[in-house]
């Protein structure tokens, strides 16, 4: 816990105010399922009306543009909830119609991995991806790294969250309750294990929290640029 407050409070720019309380603390952070975003390509269908298949991307608004319905906000929903807000729009006009949704392309889920990694990178994931899985495609820890205390940043520009994840319990305990699922706009951070190394963890988490406190530029490019990274799926 000193060690999150430590970094935080060697950024030489104000942190920001509305950071929630539970950032210091040790808890994992909510179970959360995939989400579609800008840049995602749908292929949507309906049984027996051929004129309602589409090949839609999302906008950078977050909407798609579908026949008869017009205008559908979706980035931000589970496919569970895009079906439902789909199967909904269509209803008002056709009873009873079979609405089917395949994922063509997903381009803007995005993660960011720093700190003691062979490959600190920023991954494009496809499919539901957990922080060990993340660690594997940025060629695995370093020697030197603090594995029970992997700090994850999550919630954008507007509530930053800091949690940490034992990493160590999970090799060595095989304890499930920390194999966490990263999400859209996560940043891993892996620190040092060596109060002697942590000047470089505490760089690591300045130049994270930097765009947060000074700024949106480089974390929306993060987010939202064609920037190559590694592509990572469960089904790869």
């Amino acid at each position: 816990m000193w060690l999150l407050l430590l970094t935080l409070a060697c950024v030489p720019t104000q942190a920001p105010a509305n950071v929630a309380e539970s950032a210091v603390d040790l808890k994992l952070p909510p179970a959360q399922a995939f989400t579609f975003g800008p840049g995602d390509t749908l292929k949507i269908w309906v049984w027996r009306h051929d004129d309602l298949t589409v090949e839609v991307t999302i906008a950078p608004d977050g909407a798609i543009s579908y026949p008869l319905v017009g205008r559908l906000d979706v980035a931000g929903l589970t496919y569970a909830e895009l079906m439902a807000k789909l199967e909904a729009a269509v209803g008002e006009y056709y009873v009873d119609a079979s609405v089917n949704v395949n994922i063509m392309s997903v381009t803007n889920q995005k993660v960011l991995v720093l700190g003691e990694v062979q490959e600190p990178q920023v991954m494009q994931i496809k499919n539901d991806l957990s922080i060990l899985e993340a660690l594997v495609v940025a060629g695995g820890i370093n020697p030197d790294a603090r594995t029970s205390n992997v700090l994850l940043i999550r919630g954008g520009l507007d509530k930053p969250e800091l949690y940490t994840v034992n990493v160590d319990a999970i090799y060595g305990k095989g304890d499930v309750s920390q194999l966490v699922y990263l999400q859209r706009g996560d940043i891993v951070v892996v620190p040092t294990k060596t109060i002697t190394n942590i000047d470089r963890f505490f760089r690591h988490v300045q130049a994270i929290l930097a765009p947060a406190v000074g700024g949106s530029a480089v974390y929306r490019n993060f987010l939202g640029s064609g920037a190559q990274g590694t592509s990572s799926s469960l089904s790869d």
